[in-house]
């Protein structure tokens, strides 16, 4: 008798080892697309810095509440699940400094950027429109 085929045996071999290698690759996607998501939130924290930072320049009637309002709306929506702090600015009385920051999506640090030039993570809130 001349049977052609798998038997059960190497189909179910295979379908496990198929099985375990997608698991594999769905927790290295999963870690990657939180990877893409903190990429997007320090971007978007830098270029709103800037961008604050040449509508100061650029006019002389700065209004700094108008200016960040406009640049946060500008921003879009933040890209981390709920539970997250997105995007805020904070300046000081003067609005002589200004600080955007948002919580990164893959711990509790938040990327802050401010208008002194500092770009970075950092534990603390922006304070005072300056990053700690």
């Amino acid at each position: 008798m001349n049977k052609k085929g798998f038997t059960l045996i190497e189909l179910l071999v295979v379908i496990a080892i198929i099985a375990i290698l997608s698991a594999v690759a769905v927790v290295y996607l999963t870690d990657a697309r939180t990877k893409a998501q903190d990429a997007a939130v320090a971007s978007n924290i830098s270029t709103a810095s800037t961008q604050l930072e040449l509508d100061r320049i650029a006019s002389t009637t700065f209004a700094v509440n108008g200016d960040i309002a406009s640049i946060i709306t500008k921003l879009g929506a933040y890209p981390c699940a709920a539970g997250k702090t997105g995007w805020t600015a904070i300046g000081n009385s003067d609005s002589s400094s200004v600080a955007f920051y948002a919580q990164n999506c893959s711990n509790s640090s938040y990327f802050c950027a401010d208008t002194n030039g500092f770009r970075g993570s950092s534990t603390l809130a922006a304070l005072n429109g300056a990053c700690r």
